[in-house]
């Protein structure tokens, strides 16, 4: 237990390296390997799913938590390999269009209301950081429609640990390196730590404007490791929008 807490400490003590937004265009299409997708709501006691976009009523939202298995496999990895205090709340992994399509209508809502008077164009950039476009691409399918995303954050004795924002704050403090730049919060900057580098040493990527989001197998996680995705657009995410 003391070498587990002495290595949290070390984690702490880490910075998280500066990233820039990937461009992923050069990204060849994926070949999809085939992996499982799992449903992995209740199979483990130190996982779990916090239903977050079901809480907030968007349509399409699921009531459970479904993922390749090599992304499961790592998440289970992560969290064996920390103190038994710590466990990991999932708050999104898989998304179906449908709730693809109602995040980005809401994002959009707050980005208009914050600052009226945008452009069209502005507030697509001001989008881009935080939600992909709600369109079907076989060639470049959004992360969370491949099952090889998800967003999460650090539990210790069960209650959610201070990042310095919220899950899906639109705001520059959302971006993974902003406490190493702004460490007003000493707790939040070593909290972001340990989540960054357990994570990332599970083999993840993290995506820069969001420290709640780690990804497998996707496109991002290709374009770092200079080769083909291993995951495409899962079928299970083509619902249709019955609004």
């Amino acid at each position: 237990m003391e070498l587990d807490m002495e290595r949290v400490w070390r984690d702490q003590q880490r910075p998280i390296p500066w990233e820039e937004d990937p461009d992923l265009s050069s990204v060849p299409a994926p070949q999809d390997c085939g992996e499982a997708l799992l449903d992995v709501t209740d199979l483990h006691p130190r996982i779990r799913f916090d239903r977050a976009y079901q809480k907030r009523g968007l349509r399409g939202a699921m009531d459970r938590c479904l993922m390749r298995e090599g992304v499961w496999k790592r998440l289970c990895q992560v969290v064996e390999g920390l103190p038994a205090c710590y466990s990991l709340l999932i708050y999104d992994c898989l998304r179906p269009l449908t709730l693809q399509k109602a995040i980005y209508e809401e994002f959009e809502d707050i980005v208009r209301a914050r600052t009226p008077g945008l452009q069209p164009e502005e507030v697509e950039r001001i989008l881009s950081d935080f939600v992909a476009k709600p369109v079907k691409r076989l060639h470049a399918p959004a992360p969370h429609t491949t099952g090889g995303a998800v967003d999460l954050t650090l539990c210790k004795n069960g209650v959610p640990l201070d990042m310095g924002t919220g899950f899906d704050d639109l705001t520059p403090a959302a971006h993974t390196h902003w406490l190493e730049e702004h460490p007003e919060n000493q707790a939040a900057l070593e909290n972001r730590r340990l989540l960054f580098h357990r994570m990332t040493g599970a083999g993840f990527i993290n995506y820069c404007t969001e420290w709640w989001h780690f990804a497998y197998g996707e496109r991002m996680w290709a374009h770092a490791h200079g080769t083909a995705p291993k995951y495409g657009f899962c079928p299970e995410c083509d619902f249709p929008d019955k609004r």
